[in-house]
């Protein structure tokens, strides 16, 4: 975390990472959310209220760098209890819906432009509104949290995103089939998130069996022979952090169910002590490949390795804070 917060700059609370402040902030963020809940150390706080004074009200071209925005907020929120997070992450929501449109049957565009419907937005709307709906419910009619998330998760897994051998492709073509696109981790963890999330609303474990679906391949075809997680591709600069996202989803998935597949927590820690010892480089640096050897670290590849690492240390301390855990079904 030392490492990570070298690209950050406290007097104006602005994050040097490689895609600019576009979205990977939004990620540095939520490691340090991590690393607050699980220390309770007050520097992290005031990174994180000082990240918040600058990012709040910024607004995209792109309704995905919202959306990650977005669930940063709800996280920080979660934390801290501080409502100015949860008051930002609805107005960001509100946004958001004005990207849905009825084009290939529904979903959100990648952008204002709306040349391009994908995944990522796609997911992180349904995570969005499955966590909404637990935080500031306003009915179960439509327009409500809930209606979004149900119609989200309808539309997505209808889409054909998720091929047949449950891994998510980047995105749909100009005839609205899957376009082949790259199975990127990030891709793989996000929905696990959402997935979650539609449990815990529902308590129906039928989401947590697609989940588990989409899990499984992905840690038996994006990884390397030793089961080291990497990209189906070469990554540029947006992908630096794609592992850590799935990590974190992986996560997240394992903690809702923890007998139903112990082998997710075994991949973390062969991932966790990889990342570790053939992955780190000088003054704690991650690089982009957790097999070694790491290259130079930037903030976002410093941010992966955070959260993946922050990810086990919360569930070694009983998992992520849920403000809504006593109404939660299961």
């Amino acid at each position: 975390m030392a490492r990570l917060l070298r690209f950050f700059r406290r007097r104006d609370g602005r994050w040097r990472t490689p895609t600019g402040e576009a979205w990977q902030p939004a990620l540095a963020i939520e490691a340090v959310i991590n690393a607050y809940e699980r220390t309770g150390d007050t520097g992290y706080r005031d990174v994180i209220e000082r990240s918040f004074a600058r990012y709040r009200g910024r607004r995209s071209h792109f309704y995905d760098d919202d959306g990650w925005y977005l669930n940063t907020w709800v996280r920080a929120y979660d934390v801290t209890g501080d409502p100015k997070y949860l008051d930002e992450a609805e107005a960001l929501f509100a946004k958001l819906t004005q990207g849905w449109d009825d084009v290939c049957g529904g979903g959100l565009w990648w952008n204002a432009d709306r040349g391009y419907k994908n995944a990522i937005t796609n997911e992180l709307f349904l995570l969005a509104a499955a966590r909404l709906h637990r935080r500031a419910p306003r009915g179960t009619g439509p327009g409500s949290y809930l209606d979004w998330a149900l119609r989200e998760w309808e539309w997505l897994s209808a889409s054909g995103m998720i091929n047949a051998d449950h891994q998510v492709n980047d995105g749909l073509d100009t005839n609205c089939a899957n376009n082949g696109g790259p199975t990127w981790t990030y891709n793989q963890g996000v929905i696990l998130s959402g997935l979650v999330e539609l449990w815990r609303i529902t308590g129906d474990r039928g989401y947590l069996a697609r989940a588990q679906q989409i899990a499984d391949a992905a840690i038996t075809t994006s990884v390397d022979a030793d089961s080291v997680l990497c990209e189906p591709r070469a990554v540029g600069a947006d992908g630096y952090v794609f592992k850590g996202i799935f990590a974190q989803g992986l996560a997240r998935l394992y903690h809702a169910d923890r007998d139903g597949r112990p082998g997710y927590r075994a991949f973390l820690d062969t991932n966790a002590d990889r990342l570790w010892h053939a992955g780190r480089g000088l003054r704690h640096g991650f690089g982009v490949n957790w097999a070694g050897p790491p290259g130079r670290a930037n903030a976002a590849t410093q941010t992966a390795g955070a959260l993946l690492l922050g990810s086990i240390a919360l569930l070694d301390a009983g998992g992520e804070a849920d403000p809504t855990v006593r109404s939660n079904p299961a």
